[in-house]
């Protein structure tokens, strides 16, 4: 009984200090005031500004790195017609 006391009493504890953990999260967000349409759709420009430039850099690597395909060539002579695997 006494166990079950102590435990009960801890739980408690934890679920003041989870409490105040949350009361403390929703003030910080309250207190950034309440956001208007003008902010919001700023955001969301801003946002898919990043996502374009993302891919338009992505796009500019595959370009860059000159991914041109020659001819397949031996790994032991370097001479075209057959690969190491058939030298």
């Amino acid at each position: 009984m006494v166990l079950m006391k102590s435990r009960v009493r801890e739980l408690k504890e934890a679920n003041t200090a989870l409490s105040k953990r949350e009361r403390a999260k929703k003030s910080r967000i309250q207190a950034g005031g309440p956001l208007i349409m003008q902010d919001i759709s700023n955001i969301l420009a801003k946002r898919d500004i990043y996502v374009l430039v993302g891919k338009e850099k992505r796009l500019e690597g595959n370009r860059t790195r000159g991914n041109v395909v020659g001819s397949r060539h031996c790994g032991n002579y370097g001479k075209t017609g057959h690969n190491s695997c058939t030298c």
